[in-house]
């Protein structure tokens, strides 16, 4: 399997915001988080080192937002949240997807909080979700996906907040 490994260039494909369209990952998969997306921001090139925040809506309480970082350490990265939930850490690696650069494939590690290996593809937020789905289900060898992995995706479906009830309607 090969994976992006020159830091440079996972500084490079990695950096801006991207929407996250299916995962394995339990965080994500709650029915509570909405529309979830990561940024990835640079914070230093060398030895690689970068700040993700991501964001998500939360229908009873609104937008939210954690933070998380990661470092380069020679063949992953390692991978810590902040906050309340800096408990939670991994190391995950990014699939090697020349073909595709606006679709990628997280590949967590088990950890002693997530006791599973877990899978989230990520993709540009202008993409149509199901194009990505398509994309990924035509070409899972490029995303490193088993069959299995595959079929445990849940695929997130994009959610518009209800608007509020207009005031000027006549009832």
């Amino acid at each position: 399997m090969s994976r992006v490994a020159d830091p440079a260039e996972l500084a490079r494909l990695l950096r801006g915001t991207w929407a996250i369209r299916a995962t394995t990952f339990p965080y994500w998969m709650s029915a509570e988080r909405k529309n979830p997306r990561v940024t990835f921001e640079l914070v230093q090139p060398s030895p690689l080192q970068l700040r993700e925040v991501y964001e998500y809506h939360r229908p009873d309480k609104g937008d939210r937002e954690v933070e998380a970082e990661a470092a380069w350490a020679g063949r992953h990265f390692s991978w810590r949240m902040h906050g309340r939930s800096r408990l939670l850490a991994s190391a995950y690696v990014v699939s090697d997807t020349p073909a595709t650069p606006d679709i990628i494939a997280i590949h967590f590690g088990r950890s002693a909080l997530l006791r599973q290996s877990a899978v989230t593809i990520l993709a540009r937020p202008a993409l149509d979700p199901d194009e990505v789905r398509r994309a990924v289900s035509k070409d899972t060898h490029s995303f490193e996906l088993s069959a299995d992995e595959f079929w445990q995706l849940q695929w997130l479906a994009p959610y518009s907040p209800p608007s509020p009830a207009s005031s000027d309607s006549l009832a």
